[in-house]
């Protein structure tokens, strides 16, 4: 059946999203900042500037807004704000104020996010989040924070991704600290429920002492695939898709559900203040992962499980693009009954020629599962701008709006306008397909 028209609730949140370390730059206190200058970066470079946020942030929300988005998520720096463990930075720390009342000024709701992988240099060489004491330590942190800007912050992101520094960090070696140690990974783990539980703790304190009825919200970004077997007949596919799908996509989650230490992180054992601590499902979904486990090769990382279809269509990070799986897992994230925020989704495309058509086939997928019942609340698209994209350095350009090199002057690609158009009508037309991704329009418009 042929339809003319998306459209999406009145309320929808329609946003961007950067991570600080990523954009502002010169997060010089940082342990990324440190093994950057290592050579561990694929281009050569190193995060510098990145797209100099720290200081053109006044520019970047007034393309926002007459773009037409309505919300912004970012994350502040641990290392920016507590440089030396204990002392907390004045200027940083008013930094990340006037950012929250530049983004009210504006008309945008911020989405603020507490820890987006870069530790402090301090707390790195003390262990970073192995050491017994790293929640506390973050509650310290986020204290010193909430103190500052509660009442500019709509929703609290406590951690984005936890899975990356348990995964990357401490079991396959491949981000800060380079480890590749089990019981190292276990114990991330524990500590991460462990931070979240006392970041929540400080903002709902903070909600206490501001009398105001609504409770804040609280949750995570978690990172999602599609997950599925390349042959579900094949008894060792299905139990390594099972195992993965529980072990990338399920287990921090549940456990903020159930409040226990799920195997194989622990033995159930419970976390006080864990159970039910989070206020909204928080979505971060790039593409599917097609299980297809090869007996003959040790596994580096999750990428060697993978299987690429035969003429899929792949982005510039040599993602497949299935959106058919963000349904999937939207209706995964649905399942504890709270309400979905996509934290992130996006595609590293410099010539912005795959763009236009990925966001609208996964927007129909959004609407899709709203159709379907499913509580969907906001879409924050990866990412506002052109960055620093980690391991990968700048070649990778996620961005609606490039950075011109040497500049650093900023520049709108085409799908920004679209995208701007579908925030300020909350539509998706035929017109605006056939203007932006007239390849996609058979997708995007039969049901």
């Amino acid at each position: 059946m042929s339809i003319n028209l998306i459209e999406f609730p009145e309320d929808f949140l329609w946003g961007t999203a950067v991570c600080s370390h990523q954009a502002e730059g010169h997060n010089v206190n940082s342990d990324w900042w440190e093994w950057e200058k290592k050579g561990k970066i694929a281009d050569g470079t190193v995060s510098g500037a990145a797209a100099d946020m720290l200081n053109r942030y006044p520019e970047d929300f007034k393309l926002m807004s007459d773009l037409g988005y309505n919300s912004f998520r970012f994350s502040v720096e641990w290392a920016r704000v507590e440089p030396e463990r204990g002392v907390f930075s004045e200027d940083a720390l008013r930094h990340y104020e006037k950012v929250l009342d530049e983004l009210r000024a504006r008309g945008l709701k911020a989405c603020l996010t507490l820890y987006h992988w870069p530790l402090p240099k301090w707390m790195a060489k003390r262990g970073g989040w192995t050491a017994e004491d790293s929640p506390e330590l973050f509650g310290r942190f986020v204290k010193r924070v909430v103190e500052r800007v509660y009442g500019k912050v709509d929703i609290w992101c406590t951690l984005n991704e936890p899975m990356v520094p348990v995964i990357a960090g401490h079991l396959f070696g491949e981000f800060p600290p380079e480890r590749r140690s089990w019981n190292e990974a276990r114990t991330v783990f524990k500590n991460l429920l462990k931070a979240h539980v006392e970041a929540r703790r400080r903002i709902l304190d903070a909600w206490r002492r501001s009398g105001e009825s609504d409770e804040p919200l609280i949750g995570i970004a978690q990172a999602v695939v599609d997950a599925a077997p390349v042959n579900p007949d094949n008894i060792l596919d299905s139990a390594i898709h099972k195992f993965i799908r529980f072990f990338h996509n399920d287990a921090f989650p549940k456990a903020l559900s159930s409040g226990k230490v799920p195997p194989p992180f622990g033995f159930n054992e419970k976390i006080s203040g864990l159970k039910d601590s989070f206020s909204y499902s928080g979505v971060n979904y790039y593409t599917r992962m097609r299980i297809n486990f090869n007996l003959k090769k040790i596994p580096g990382s999750l990428n060697d499980f993978l299987y690429l279809p035969e003429g899929a269509e792949t982005t510039a990070m040599g993602y497949e693009v299935y959106p058919p799986g963000f349904y999937n897992v939207i209706k995964d994230a649905a399942r504890y009954g709270k309400p979905v925020y996509i934290l992130e989704n996006g595609i590293a495309d410099a010539t912005d020629a795959q763009r236009p058509g990925y966001l609208l086939r996964h927007l129909k997928q959004v609407k899709r599962a709203i159709d379907d019942g499913m509580d969907v609340k906001g879409y924050f698209q990866w990412s506002y701008i052109d960055n620093f994209e980690w391991k990968l350095g700048f070649e990778k350009k996620f961005g609606l709006v490039e950075v011109e090199p040497g500049t650093l002057n900023r520049k709108p690609r085409p799908s920004a306008y679209m995208y701007g158009e579908i925030a300020r009508t909350g539509k998706i037309t035929r017109e605006l397909a056939e203007k932006y991704a007239p390849n996609v329009i058979e997708e995007v418009f039969e049901s």
